[in-house]
């Protein structure tokens, strides 16, 4: 039982344990995120539909409330011998210092705008999921080329000095 354990958490924390350290990038900057959806050929627009019409007003929300300050959709410009994504999506936050909370968390605001429609939102969803082959979220932190020297190991002020 032990060793399943272990075998659990080592798994789970395998990106942590290998991923280098931000040392204190970014506390003081805008962060962004990328979102990449790999949608099963000929399922693009309905998965647009399906976005837009169950996924986007919880973006929305997000934009309103100013807990993201920009969300922008994004396709491949060209073909590829292999699709590595289908969509991409970039979500700008606030500067870590000026960062918000909204009033709803996401299981209220769901409750909020799709009470009524419930069932239709989770087949919905359902459905998203079903035709998206691969999904992977990747967070950024910029690095500030004015440090000298530019390193990824040492100590950060994370863009305070600015």
């Amino acid at each position: 039982m032990k060793r399943v354990i272990i075998i659990v958490l080592v798994t789970c924390f395998a990106s942590t344990i290998f991923a280098q350290g931000n040392n204190g990038r970014g506390k003081c900057m805008q962060p962004f995120g990328l979102s990449f959806y790999l949608v099963e050929g000929g399922y693009e627009d309905e998965w647009l539909d399906l976005y837009m019409k169950w996924h986007y007003p919880l973006m929305q929300y997000a934009l309103d409330q100013g807990t993201i300050i920009e969300h922008k959709l994004f396709v491949p410009d060209g073909h590829s011998m292999e699709p590595e994504w289908t969509f991409a999506i970039s979500f700008l936050f606030p500067e870590r210092q000026n960062s918000v909370v909204a009033p709803l968390d996401r299981s209220e605001l769901i409750m909020e705008l799709f009470d009524d429609e419930m069932d239709e939102y989770v087949a919905a969803e359902k459905r998203r999921w079903q035709i998206t082959a691969k999904h992977w979220d990747t967070d950024f932190i910029e690095l500030d080329k004015s440090e000298e020297p530019l390193s990824v190991y040492r100590p950060s002020s994370g863009g305070c000095d600015k």
